[in-house]
């Protein structure tokens, strides 16, 4: 059921799921960063680092996740980093391939009350 929800989600603009972080298992072919990497590792590269193995399995994939984990981990200032990708589908240039869907995890449910206002606007609530 889950995955059913997320899979949705593709080939829809200005949307992300959640899901629990035991959940992340059922996400496959797919790349995972941690919601508190820096803003370094996000915006200091003309691409981001991930881009390169997310267009690859999105090419031999019908369908992709780009998965940020622990979003309910972080302040929502931190957070409001990500409301581009979710709205744009775009970061630092890249913008995600249309069969790639936008996935953030939280610890449970009550990870839900830290998930940003924005973000949690446009979010599938997957569990």
């Amino acid at each position: 059921m889950i995955k059913e929800l997320i899979d949705l989600q593709r080939n829809s603009n200005a949307t992300c799921a959640i899901i629990e972080n035991k959940d992340i298992r059922k996400l496959y072919p797919g790349v995972a960063i941690k919601a508190n990497v820096s803003d370094k590792f996000l915006f200091a590269h003309s691409r981001p680092p991930f881009a390169d193995i997310i267009d690859e399995k999105s090419k031999n994939s019908e369908i992709c996740y780009l998965v940020i984990k622990g979003i309910d981990e972080i302040s929502i200032d931190q957070q409001n980093r990500y409301n581009g990708l979710v709205k744009d589908r775009e970061l630092n240039r890249y913008f995600l391939p249309d069969n790639c869907v936008i996935v953030f995890t939280v610890e449970n449910r009550n990870g839900l009350k830290k998930v940003s206002k924005e973000l949690y606007h446009f979010a599938v609530v997957a569990f």
